[in-house]
């Protein structure tokens, strides 16, 4: 080996960037592997990227949204901040943004992309995450996105709850669809809320005259069991008759947004009500 040192400045060093696109181009180091931090989190970003801001804490995220029970009918309802859920979904409409900050979420249903959800339906999602207590919607995306690896992949269904009875499963619960890869946010605005609150009312109304009228619990459990399976098979897209019984989608038309059956099953029970059932 030489014992000659090296001249100064034999290695210029790299001049350190400046400017707004510096704060874009920040590295942030989880565990061995350099993560590219954009300025801002937003439901888009990666699972790195999310776990990084939920570490730094701040935007909502450190303290639990406030909790209220009507002590005479059971609603619940949660008081968290419009303007952190705006931060981490820019394109939620503002004016569904006042009713979905106070619902409480109750399941979460993950999908590959929005492709899925419209051929399968809700079935076809590969994880299906239900909150007992009710969690906030923020808190629930960020559930979600910290277990998606890629940023801007996955699309989400949130289901919200009314009261401390938990998941809404005999009526239609209020949905709110995200999708990671453009942002888009489709929720039920105040009118769908309040119509699926009128039946899930409704729905509780005749629980509390069956047992009135002294049906046993496994009589209940039974109709219970009947009217999810109806449920159910009313998401794949398939309707009931009158003296037909259930009518199935046709092959590929399984989507949960426009399900869609052979026949025109309405009128065709409007006819049976005049003339067949007698």
């Amino acid at each position: 080996r030489s014992s000659t040192p090296e001249p100064i400045g034999a290695y210029p060093r790299r001049r350190r960037p400046r400017g707004p696109m510096a704060a874009e181009k920040a590295v942030a180091v989880v565990g061995k592997e350099p993560v590219v931090r954009p300025s801002t989190t937003t439901v888009c970003s990666s699972s790195a990227a999310v776990r990084l801001k939920c570490a730094e804490g701040g935007d909502g995220l450190d303290n639990k949204p406030m909790r209220q029970v009507d002590r005479q009918t059971g609603a619940l309802e949660l008081y968290a901040s419009s303007d952190a859920l705006m931060q981490w979904v820019p394109k939620f409409d503002w004016g569904h943004v006042a009713y979905w900050c106070r619902m409480p979420i109750f399941r979460a249903r993950l999908f590959r992309n929005k492709e899925a959800f419209t051929i399968g339906g809700l079935n076809r999602c590969y994880v299906e995450q239900v909150f007992p207590q009710g969690e906030d919607l923020l808190t629930a995306i960020v559930w979600w996105r910290k277990r998606v690896r890629e940023e801007g992949k996955g699309f989400a269904i949130f289901e919200a709850g009314f009261d401390t009875t938990g998941l809404v499963y005999l009526t239609e619960p209020p949905r709110c669809a995200i999708d990671a890869e453009s942002g888009e946010v489709e929720a039920d605005g105040e009118e769908e809320i309040s119509r699926k609150r009128a039946l899930h009312m409704q729905r509780r109304g005749m629980d509390a005259r069956w047992k009135k009228k002294g049906l046993s619990p496994d009589l209940l459990a039974k109709i219970a069991s009947a009217e999810a399976s109806g449920q159910d098979r009313r998401r794949r897209g398939e309707e009931w008759a009158l003296r037909g019984g259930w009518v199935a989608a046709p092959p590929g038309a399984m989507a949960a947004a426009t399900p869609r059956v052979t026949v025109n099953v309405a009128k065709h029970n409007e006819y049976q009500k005049h003339c067949g059932c007698k």
